[in-house]
């Protein structure tokens, strides 16, 4: 179970047993870009692909803003734990006492093309008794690849490993990176289409592309297991 950061509570609502109130989370805004102009689709969809599958990632939504859409990720938040980005020190640390989470987040940042991983991470290892991991920021993995959308779901759809690098590369256990990149290959087709698919153009994103990805998405799955086997000399998952 993760929470996230109240901004303020701003008013009980006059009806419900359960005591209703309004209030506002904390969240960053992304927006779609020159440099990023399929941002906010991948954001969102990579939210929904990791939803469908539990992969600890943090929540978020999409809302409105003067220049259209924008993909809202909401501010991890424990009361009394502050959390900044994850530290390269603390890696090791983290992959001891995130076993499962880890080797769930190296299958999906995979699974996704998610090259950009970094330090885009939130978990807490000096408080055992809270326990936070979740990941962030996607905007670089699914369409976002290379500069062409057609390009990204190209590479996707071949037996191409993308992410070269990742924070837990040499860190992550063989046992929980085989258990999760057999549950992504086992999902359902039409979950991933249904992840992918807005059944309309969105932003830059025409409805053509949404469905070549979800394509490109239900090959992936089927070679994961053979991408994660032919490139353990860069992945060193440890048993």
């Amino acid at each position: 179970m993760q929470t996230y950061k109240i901004r303020w509570i701003r008013k009980k609502l006059s009806s419900g047993i359960t005591s209703p109130a309004a209030c506002t989370l904390d969240a960053t805004l992304k927006f779609d870009s020159q440099e990023s102009p399929h941002c906010v689709y991948n954001e969102h969809v990579a939210l929904r692909l990791a939803q469908t599958l539990h992969i600890p990632v943090a929540d978020g939504a999409l809302t409105n803003t003067g220049a259209g859409h924008a993909y809202a990720s909401l501010q991890i938040d424990s009361p009394g734990l502050m959390l900044p980005d994850m530290l390269k020190s603390q890696i090791p640390d983290i992959a001891r006492s995130y076993e499962e989470q880890v080797g769930a987040l190296v299958a999906f940042d995979i699974f996704i093309g998610n090259w950009d991983r970094g330090r885009n991470i939130k978990a807490s290892v000096t408080t055992p008794h809270i326990r936070v991991f979740r990941a962030f920021d996607h905007e670089h993995a699914l369409l976002g690849i290379e500069g062409d959308p057609a390009q990204s779901i190209n590479r996707l759809r071949g037996g191409d490993l993308i992410v070269s690098n990742h924070p837990f590369y040499d860190h992550v256990s063989s046992l929980y990176l085989v258990r999760w990149v057999d549950r992504i290959r086992k999902i359902p087709d039409q979950y991933i289409q249904e992840c992918c698919n807005l059944w309309r153009d969105f932003r830059a994103v025409a409805a053509s592309f949404q469905k070549e990805l979800g394509h490109a998405l239900c090959k992936r799955k089927i070679l994961l297991p053979d991408i994660i086997q032919n490139n353990q000399h860069t992945i060193r998952a440890k048993s």
